[in-house]
């Protein structure tokens, strides 16, 4: 009667393709649909309605075909949708709210209304946004826990509390593939939680692994060194916070110190807020305040305050222009030593070349040549002043105390440690035997420095990427030795950098959110397997 059965138990016509209820499910009316709609028909052999057959379900199974791979697609686009937003930090709602009515827009104008109805089936829902970050988000992990498993790494870690008050430990970590070894160093701020020995997490690793080393972040130390100033110049630190604070904290005092500087056509209108976070310039605060000091004591005295005493006296006014100097130049020690790429030999050269500035600095102060402070020396010369014998001894003494800081929180016997390893940085350059390598390590080194063809790679490359050229060559055990060396973090920095990115994702509008699976998508250069993903995820329509 020319009729086969769909999956659903019903009768379909092999001619017209036709779908009859179950009810048509008698041969009296499945005869009466073939007579009355097929007349033409009667009398066709059985292999007809075979053949009929088999071109019906061909066409069935290229149109499931057809819709299994839009779902399929469909599926695909909503992780990488999903990936994207993690990416960015922005809020899940955003997929459904903004991306997809954005997406239909733009294909509706470029190509057509078609087009654009046949992108509603991608699943963007905030909930569905979620699921797909913490999919992506465990691949990455399950990416890097495989990779690092039995190779040497370096971690760098920090802790912070969220906005909710919930605590934050981010650990970052730096890797070779195929770097056989189970070696691990941790670099950290040095807090009790971190470096205790009992209970810190550093004490806890090395009952995992006995060949852990620990390293103290260049920068914290750095910052712990900042901190030792004496008594009369502490005082003048804190006098010139309280006098930007008085401008700058009040929105009225900061737009009338505005217009009072543009009516003195001034070559600033605001003064920079200070603050105890290591990574603003403080050096920058006290410079703009040397810079407006006459505007900044004309509003002082406009508003009749204690504080317009201060901004003309002599004394305090040199004082502060030596502040502003040395801030300055730890400044630029601090930048210098922020970054994603820096060496524990970069690091260790410029914290050298500090202490060394600081002997040449103390040199210059006994015999009166301000060359080296140009904040304090233009002070002097714009006013005709001899720098006072009092406030000589005051910096004399702050720069004795600089210096003491930087080597008690930078001793040199870390400075000949790494002096031994500066074959890693410039192998050319070895003279003689270093006591870190072996006979056979010391003679591969030489066959190195000997061939002309590595020194004119050498030349090319960075030290960092010559050494990994090397890897599975002859000089396979040396390289191995150099990228163990080099393989340590210097500072924290990638972990303060995260905190900021964690701060900017939970916000007190998110404060409820789980940012894990977020942040680690943020924050990681391992890209997930989306096409992996999807073919394990069952596709099915938006809902």
């Amino acid at each position: 009667m020319g009729f086969i059965e769909t999956n659903d138990g019903q009768p379909q016509c092999v001619i017209c393709s036709k779908v009859l209820p179950n009810s048509s499910m008698y041969p009296g009316k499945l005869r009466r649909h073939y007579e009355k709609i097929h007349t033409d028909h009667n009398g066709k052999p059985l292999d007809f309605f075979k053949r009929k057959r088999s071109e019906l379900l061909a066409v069935k199974k290229i149109i499931k075909k057809d819709v299994l791979t839009d779902n399929e697609n469909a599926l695909k686009a909503s992780y990488m949708v999903s990936y994207r937003i993690a990416q960015k930090g922005e809020a899940h709602t955003i997929a459904e709210t903004l991306i997809k009515p954005c997406v239909i827009d733009i294909v509706t104008c470029m190509l057509d209304d078609k087009s654009a109805k046949h992108l509603s089936i991608i699943p963007l829902l905030n909930n569905t946004v979620a699921r797909r970050i913490e999919d992506l988000a465990s691949n990455v992990s399950e990416t890097l826990v495989s990779r690092i498993k039995y190779t040497k790494f370096a971690l760098q870690m920090d802790e912070s509390t969220d906005i909710a008050g919930l605590d934050v430990l981010l650990v970052f970590v730096r890797y070779k593939i195929r770097f056989h070894g189970q070696t691990i160093d941790v670099c950290t701020d040095g807090a009790r939680a971190m470096a205790g020995a009992t209970a810190g997490a550093i004490a806890k690793i090395k009952e995992k692994s006995n060949e852990t080393t620990s390293s103290h972040c260049i920068l914290h130390r750095h910052a712990l060194a900042m901190k030792n100033i004496p008594l009369c110049l502490k005082n003048v630190l804190d006098e010139a916070i309280k006098i930007v604070n008085f401008i700058k904290s009040r929105p009225l005092k900061s737009r009338l110190f505005k217009i009072l500087c543009d009516d003195l056509g001034s070559i600033h209108n605001t003064l920079f807020f200070h603050t105890e976070i290591r990574w603003l310039s403080r050096g920058k605060v006290l410079t703009r305040l040397m810079e407006l000091r006459a505007e900044v004591s004309s509003f002082l005295m406009d508003h009749n305050v204690t504080l317009a005493e201060t901004m003309n006296d002599v004394t305090w006014l040199c004082q502060l222009s030596y502040l502003a100097d040395i801030f300055n130049k730890m400044n630029e020690l601090s930048l210098s030593l922020q970054g994603k790429t820096l060496k524990i030999f970069d690091a260790s050269s410029r914290v050298c070349a500090l202490k060394r500035k600081i002997d040449y600095w103390s040199e210059c102060i006994f015999k009166r040549e301000l060359e080296c402070f140009p904040i304090m020396q233009a002070f002097f010369e714009e006013n005709e002043l001899q720098a006072p014998i009092s406030i000589i001894n005051e910096i004399s003494e702050h720069l004795k105390q600089l210096k003491n800081s930087f080597n008690k929180y930078f001793p040199t016997d870390r400075e000949v440690f790494l002096k031994d390893r500066e074959w890693v940085v410039n192998p050319f350059s070895v003279c003689g035997k270093p006591s870190s390598l072996s006979s056979i390590e010391y003679e591969s080194l030489i066959d190195i420095t000997s061939d002309s063809t590595f020194q004119s790679t050498f030349s090319s490359n960075s030290y960092v990427e010559f050494w990994l050229n090397l890897k599975n060559t002859s000089f396979d055990n040396l390289s191995q030795k150099a990228i163990t060396i080099l393989l340590p973090f210097a500072t924290t920095y990638l972990c303060e950098t995260g905190f900021s990115a964690y701060a900017a994702t939970k916000t007190k509008y998110r404060n409820r959110l789980n940012v894990e699976p977020d942040l680690r998508i943020q924050l990681s250069k391992i890209e997930p397997d989306i096409a992996k993903l999807s073919k394990n995820k069952q596709p099915q329509k938006s809902h």
